[in-house]
């Protein structure tokens, strides 16, 4: 592909690489998609719980999983609290629950920089995760697809856009935040 064709896309040559290296996974296995889009649904039931409390941060939910299991789950909860994957990490950690080899659900990509919180990804490798099933990217400049990039990069399994329509509509005022900078006027 020609660098003006990639530039179309707003792809950087090495995006494309990897996103080609990787699009088997973009939607995961046939055989995978039910239990994926189950407990997404459950990540996303999860993620409303926050709604009202963590603007102008997004609504996020987690689940982790591993064999049908599930073994810890979280939520944003509230601004500048903890994101949804410290949560259901930090119950893990306080449950004595093992980790290594886990799927972690999530309704947007985790974070990969250090703000209010730390960040997500470095929290998903050092448990020994080895897939992440993501609904949407986050569109924010310094989250952008990095979040996932690093966790391939360390040998993490990612699988994207499951139930992405479902995950966007959530954080459609965050989502139109982020890309403009402007609030969202809703109805009174």
């Amino acid at each position: 592909m020609t660098g003006s064709r990639l530039s179309i896309y707003g792809m950087s040559r090495g995006d494309f690489e990897m996103w080609n290296r990787n699009r088997r996974n973009m939607l995961g296995t046939m055989d995978d998609m039910p239990q994926y889009r189950k407990y997404m649904t459950q990540a996303l039931e999860l993620a409303h719980k926050g709604a009202g409390w963590v603007n102008p941060n997004p609504l996020v939910g987690t689940v982790v999983v591993r064999d049908g299991e599930i073994l810890a789950a979280g939520y944003h909860d509230r601004y500048r609290g903890p994101h949804a994957e410290r949560m259901a990490f930090d119950y893990a950690d306080e449950h004595g629950i093992d980790m290594h080899g886990a799927t972690v659900i999530d309704t947007l990509e985790p974070c990969c920089h250090v703000g209010s919180q730390p960040a997500c990804t470095d929290l998903i490798l050092s448990h020994g995760i080895t897939r992440v099933v993501v609904g949407s990217i986050d569109p924010n400049p310094i989250v952008a697809g990095k979040g996932l990039r690093i966790l391939e990069e360390a040998g993490v399994e990612v699988v994207y856009d499951v139930m992405r329509a479902e995950c966007d509509a959530i954080n459609r005022h965050f989502f139109h935040y982020i890309t403009t900078g402007m609030g969202v006027r809703t109805k009174c």
